[in-house]
């Protein structure tokens, strides 16, 4: 169910999972460094969060309609990410993404997500919590 926690642990999964332990993404081993984050409303149901590491940028469009949530996570890799470990976490996300019901669709450098969930929070609550998310990221 969409809590305000989900786009903490959603968000900082599909962040932190675009850095290998191998180095080859993320220089020191300990996981991106959170570059930028935002969380702005487009619309009157929809909003944008955006996270920028060194090797990914990961952009979040939440639609929130009556009690469902319409996610879309489009994570872009740094061309230096080498091709096969995007292809490695294209095939992790798949699996899960079959469990949950969701779509994605993977190309060279780019992995989109889509999927709907149950929505028990409003969207003003769902936007502070990518708000809070922000400000956790970037501290």
């Amino acid at each position: 169910m969409l809590k305000k926690a989900f786009l903490i642990s959603a968000t900082a999964a599909l962040v932190f999972s675009a850095c290998g332990s191998d180095n080859s993404a993320s220089p020191s081993g300990s996981g991106p460094q959170v570059l930028s984050c935002s969380a702005n409303a487009i619309s009157d149901d929809t909003f944008i969060m955006e996270v920028v590491t060194e090797n990914v940028t990961m952009t979040t469009t939440t639609t929130i309609a009556g009690n469902l949530a319409n996610i879309e996570y489009d994570l872009s890799y740094a061309p230096e990410v080498p091709a096969a470990y995007v292809q490695q976490d294209c095939d992790d996300n798949k699996k899960e993404a079959e469990e949950k019901n969701a779509q994605i669709i993977c190309s060279d450098h780019s992995i989109i997500i889509k999927e709907v969930q149950p929505a028990d929070i409003s969207f003003e609550d769902a936007l502070k919590s990518a708000e809070n998310s922000c400000r956790q990221m970037i501290h």
